[in-house]
């Protein structure tokens, strides 16, 4: 690829990647590395027959996967969970969560969202931003983090649960 044509790929993926990055790392400096090292390891590979949508999703897979590694190298990351301290149940969190964003405007409520995970722990930033955004399921999401799908869904309600107080909190 000529350099004309790497800046032109870099740039047509780039906002999409550091989006991405940005939700899982929480970090900017973070999100620009991640962008730049799946960029590089694309251009790297022996991915030369994808098509577009193929490049698409291959560069996504990449961002989220090295957006998570920089985590557990960044913080030594390890998501591990106790077991629940309370008794809660998805349905119970589910109908807060619908409660929340029934009265919202769409807009104001992604911009509250994105606030408020920038706000959260990297554990639950991670499986929120894997399981809400990149539409990764339980299983994808274990096997990403490496670890127990019930973590994962415990993760998830709590962090859903969380990302409710936060959100509650700001409308207040």
């Amino acid at each position: 690829m000529a350099h004309q044509e790497i800046i032109g790929f870099y740039n047509r993926y780039r906002q999409k990647l550091y989006n991405i990055a940005l939700r899982i790392t929480g970090d900017s400096l973070d999100a620009e590395d991640v962008v730049q090292e799946t960029v590089i390891r694309y251009l790297r590979s022996n991915t030369d027959r994808l098509t577009e949508p193929q490049v698409e999703a291959w560069l996504c897979k990449a961002c989220t996967r090295a957006s998570v590694d920089m985590l557990r190298v960044r913080k030594a990351l390890r998501v591990k969970l106790e077991k629940y301290a309370e008794e809660d149940s998805e349905e119970d969190c589910a109908r807060e969560w619908d409660d929340v964003l029934g009265g919202s405007e769409p807009k104001k409520m992604i911009s509250e969202i994105r606030k408020a995970m920038m706000g959260m722990p990297d554990g639950y930033r991670v499986v929120l931003s894997l399981l809400l955004f990149e539409g990764y399921d339980y299983t994808e999401a274990a096997q990403i983090l490496q670890v127990e799908e019930s973590t994962v869904r415990s993760q998830y309600l709590r962090g859903k649960r969380k990302l409710l107080g936060l959100i509650n909190n700001a409308e207040k």
